[in-house]
């Protein structure tokens, strides 16, 4: 098939031509290191704006206890699960078939996959919210989670996960864009569904009266009050991909397309949530106090790969157009680069915090206990994450050529020892959390190391 054809069949030649005066005219055209600059500034800025949100929904959630921190603790892995599963994971797989396509010219096939991404956000969704409200109390249950911590837990998953099809549909949406090079649109209504939750939540929380239920609300609302500016704007002609409001009848083409590299991508996410989820059991029944501290450490992660994954989807969309346009110098080009900058990002805060545990660990609770326990994650954790987001790097850069198996495999080797490694040492040896730790950092360092090998040889075999 010639680069000008599709999975609909050959593109008009004016339609081929304009898609390509603008790739070659814009994002391919520039420096690597501008053009990641150029894509990750505002989708960082974002996470910077995510953090702050973040850090205030812990903090309103702690005010009222530690048995509410402990809940709250319990839904985070499953909270990351969902999104790291469909932004990460689907919403991955969408953005590196828009951007291939548009960087082969295809605008048409682009347009299918965008309006066949949103159908399957809603499906999934729909089954994701209909399987936390059936089965959240025994999820939580085998987590670790006991009397008013289950409760509390079960009830505000419920809360949260019930308005899935929202945070599935609106994560698609910027998918599109990003694959389309469009990162300001996203920026600017992500920062603004964040500034409703901040302000909305202790509204919600507090004044209304609504106690731990009015935490999840907030945040419902302000992505459904986000959401719709952005559909006007994909809907509506604003974006190069210009979608359809009607529903797409399934079909195999722009379904493969996403799928080839939103399945894997998802089993490798899904399958590290699922060893975060083990995890969290195993310190769940070291203690209340292991518990609490082991859920703001993984928050921690969460927010400092934030970062990690601004400079991801930046290097995504970069290397997905690369890719179409049959350009494998600038792959390797942007890849060295991205690594290059995320590891600067994630080298200050990770030994600042490994120095000081208390700048974070102090801005939620004063528990001696809490912070006994905190002080041991960060120290063992905080200087391994520079690996950890170099890894997630070039798991992006896999996603922007096509090819997520490799990470998958991976991923699922990784999970296997690091949690195999926590029980062992934990269950039968006898030895505290410092063992979980231990086995968490060393994985970090051991991934970033075997994804650039694996990378580094998967790029040189299609070059050559």
């Amino acid at each position: 098939m010639e680069p000008a054809d599709s999975i609909l069949g050959p593109q008009h030649p004016v339609e081929r031509s304009t898609l390509m005066a603008i790739v070659a005219g814009g994002l391919l055209a520039m420096a690597p290191l501008r053009a990641i600059v150029r894509l990750a500034a505002p989708t960082t800025l974002v996470m910077l704006v995510a953090a702050a949100s973040n850090v205030l929904y812990t903090y309103f959630v702690s005010r009222l206890g530690a048995e509410a921190l402990a809940a709250v603790s319990l839904v985070f892995p499953i909270s990351l699960l969902a999104i790291t599963a469909m932004g990460g994971g689907l919403g991955s797989g969408v953005s590196s078939a828009v951007a291939r396509a548009i960087g082969a010219g295809r605008r048409t096939e682009a347009i299918a996959i965008g309006e066949q991404a949103l159908t399957l956000a809603a499906v999934f969704g729909i089954g994701f919210a209909l399987a936390i409200l059936l089965g959240a109390p025994a999820i939580f249950s085998v987590m670790g989670g006991r009397g008013g911590v289950l409760d509390k837990a079960t009830l505000f998953a419920r809360v949260l996960f019930g308005g899935a099809a929202i945070t599935f549909v609106v994560s698609m949406l910027d998918s599109v864009l990003r694959g389309e090079g469009n990162v300001r649109v996203p920026a600017i209504w992500s920062s603004t569904s964040l500034t409703l939750q901040m302000a909305l939540t202790p509204l919600f929380m507090f004044a209304g009266g609504l106690g731990l239920v009015g935490a999840p609300l907030a945040t419902l609302t302000g992505q459904l009050l986000a959401g719709i500016p952005r559909a006007r704007y994909v809907f509506g002609g604003g974006s190069v991909v210009r979608l359809s409001p009607r529903p797409r009848a399934p079909a195999w083409g722009p379904a493969r397309e996403i799928l080839r590299v939103g399945v894997p991508v998802s089993l490798a996410t899904t399958l590290s949530q699922i060893g975060i989820m083990v995890l969290t059991g195993v310190v769940a029944r070291l203690g209340e106090a292991h518990l609490a501290a082991y859920g703001l450490g993984t928050r921690l992660d969460f927010l400092l790969l934030s970062f990690g994954f601004g400079v991801g989807t930046a290097l995504l969309t970069l290397v997905g157009m690369a890719t179409g346009a049959r350009r494998p110098e600038q792959v390797s080009a942007y890849v060295v680069r991205a690594g290059a900058i995320v590891v600067a990002l994630l080298a200050v805060p990770g030994a600042l915090l490994a120095w000081r545990p208390s700048l974070w660990l102090g801005l939620f609770t004063t528990d001696p206990g809490i912070h006994a326990v905190g002080t041991q994650y960060l120290r063992i954790i905080g200087p391994s994450y520079p690996f950890m987001g170099l890894a997630m790097v070039v798991s992006f850069a896999f996603q922007g050529i096509g090819r997520a198996t490799a990470p998958l495999v991976w991923m699922a080797v990784r999970v296997a020892a690091v949690v195999g490694t926590s029980l062992v040492c934990t269950q039968w040896l006898g030895m505290a959390d410092r063992a979980v730790f231990m086995a968490v950092a060393a994985g970090n360092v051991l991934s970033s190391l075997v994804m650039v090998a694996l990378f580094a040889h998967v790029h040189r075999a299609a070059v050559v």
